[in-house]
């Protein structure tokens, strides 16, 4: 994989795992998430308008309408995903404007430095003018593997980016100021393992204890505040349960497929084997003594034998009655001049008599 789309596959998981933040109200989460990603890849405009969506519902609508100003400053290209960012980016840039009573120019005029810091990092007009497609470095963004390292999430992982397992956050976990992962569940009091089993830390000393705005304002964390871990416990267990259901009905479709492609199978082998012509009998073969169905009969019937244990074919063979003309008596234990004698001592009894 080149760095190029590799890049890109990993700007997509981090963009998709904001979103996720969003929807289980942990703004905060998606905020930092955000300022990472926008660190590697400052031109995303989609990452920065969700950035902006997440400081507006923290409480920091400076920083939000800066985000939203830098979304609108950017004209979209007509019939793409782009308008659709830019009509949210206006929409959303209106209620920050009637919150904070003042427009975007008038901030700029009275608090140039503020917005300057807000808006980092910085938009790259070069990035956005340029056709060439630049390789993402991996400074800031761990890849997200199948399986997460418990070592890291702990102790600490020594094999750094050759560790075969993820060091990326998730949507089960947050990450603190070491870059650890924290166990979500064991936030909202969920967690069904201890710290020594979960693979995520369960250590909350690395958490920041406030969420901190700009110099003179701050708001603590969500997890030391008790109404808003119910509300983030409600949001993860509605997501468990739509999880647990597409998982059931996905189980349940896969199994009604299994089940039909088994009666399909067994539908057409037994059609293939109503439709198989019977075999021609083999008059120059000689059954063994023992693989006969029934006793010598001197009807004109034949007699079927079973050959399935005998024969490497598994085509049904038939031969004519023993005891007809032709049959070989020497192979069943009949000597064929035993009858003559017999004929030959009645003659002789018959003249003893006479």
């Amino acid at each position: 994989m080149s760095s190029s789309s590799k890049g890109s596959h990993l700007i997509r998981y981090y963009s998709r795992l904001i979103e996720t933040y969003i929807q289980l109200s942990l703004y905060e989460e998606a905020e930092a998430t955000a300022t990472r990603v926008l660190t590697v890849d400052p031109s995303n405009l989609t990452v920065r308008l969700k950035r902006g969506h997440s400081r507006r519902r923290i409480g920091h609508f400076v920083g939000a309408l800066v985000d939203f100003e830098t979304v609108l400053s950017i004209p979209p290209k007509l019939d793409t995903a782009q308008v659709l960012h830019h009509d949210e980016a206006l929409r959303q840039r209106d209620i920050v404007v009637n919150t904070l009573g003042c427009s975007y120019a008038e901030l700029t005029r009275t608090h140039p430095i503020k917005i300057e810091d807000y808006n980092q990092p910085a938009l790259s007009r070069v990035s956005l003018t340029s056709n060439e497609e630049k390789p993402i470095t991996q400074v800031f963004l761990d890849e997200p593997l199948p399986t997460n390292c418990r070592f890291y999430n702990h102790l600490g992982c020594r094999r750094g980016k050759k560790c075969l397992f993820s060091h990326a956050p998730d949507a089960r976990s947050i990450r603190d100021d070491l870059g650890k992962n924290v166990c979500l569940y064991h936030l909202i009091g969920k967690c069904k393992w201890d710290s020594f089993s979960c693979i995520y830390s369960h250590s909350k000393d690395n958490l920041p204890s406030e969420y901190i705005i700009d110099e003179d304002t701050s708001k603590p964390s969500w997890w030391t505040d008790s109404a808003r871990v119910r509300a983030v416990r409600e949001l993860v267990e509605q997501r468990d349960a739509r999880r647990k259901k597409i998982h059931e009905q996905s189980e349940r479709a896969r199994q009604q497929n299994t089940d039909k492609n088994k009666s399909k199978k067994k539908k057409k082998k037994k059609k293939d084997s109503d439709d198989k012509p019977p075999p021609n009998a083999n008059p120059d073969t000689v059954p063994p003594p023992d693989s006969f169905s029934s006793t010598n009969s001197n009807c004109d019937e034949t007699l079927v034998i079973d050959w399935e244990s005998e024969s490497d074919s598994d085509e049904e063979l038939e031969f004519e009655d023993v005891e007809s003309t032709g049959s070989d008596i020497l192979s069943y234990g009949n000597k064929p001049w035993e009858h003559e004698e017999a004929k030959a001592l009645v003659v002789a009894l018959d003249d003893l008599h006479t």
